[in-house]
């Protein structure tokens, strides 16, 4: 009993401790992918994580520019990659966003140029700094844990009294 006790308590601790305060929800940067200018038949991409994914569905190769190169995505291919021009550093935020972190930001459009068959297009979007609403999940997150902490509870119970 003394055990069941102790560990009971121990629960009603882990579960009274307040978690992350944030008087305006949590926040995140999105980078978008608003489509290729001028548009580009079968060529395809869309971002996740800060990674750009580009399918090339056409018959001619896709040369992309970036800044350390340039990569080819051949046809009937996708390729990923991690692009600086889409990310933030993560050491520093940006000022705005230093300066007002419960609002949300634009913090700039971007471009990533590319090659098909002598023509230029770009990769087009943009970066934001986006603040939760502190919805319903973001709320009821905290007691997650609360029904495997009253089956755990119960079956000490049921194991005390043999």
């Amino acid at each position: 009993m003394k055990r069941f006790v102790v560990l009971f308590a121990a629960a009603a601790v882990l579960l009274g401790v307040p978690g992350a305060a944030s008087a305006h929800g949590s926040g995140a940067y999105v980078a978008t992918a608003r489509g290729i200018e001028p548009p580009l038949a079968g060529v395809h991409v869309r971002i996740t994580h800060a990674v750009i994914a580009l399918t090339n569905r056409g018959r001619t190769p896709v040369i992309v520019l970036g800044p350390t190169g340039a990569g080819i995505v051949q046809p009937r291919r996708t390729v990923s990659w991690h692009d600086p021009r889409i990310a933030v550093d993560d050491e520093l935020p940006p000022l705005v966003v230093r300066k007002e972190p419960g609002k949300s930001h634009h913090l700039r459009s971007w471009r990533v140029p590319l090659l098909v068959g002598g023509r230029s297009y770009a990769i087009v979007g943009s970066l934001d700094y986006r603040v939760s609403d502190g919805g319903l999940a973001e709320l009821l997150l905290p007691f997650a844990p609360m029904p495997l902490l009253v089956l755990f509870a119960v079956g000490i119970v049921r194991r005390a009294r043999g």
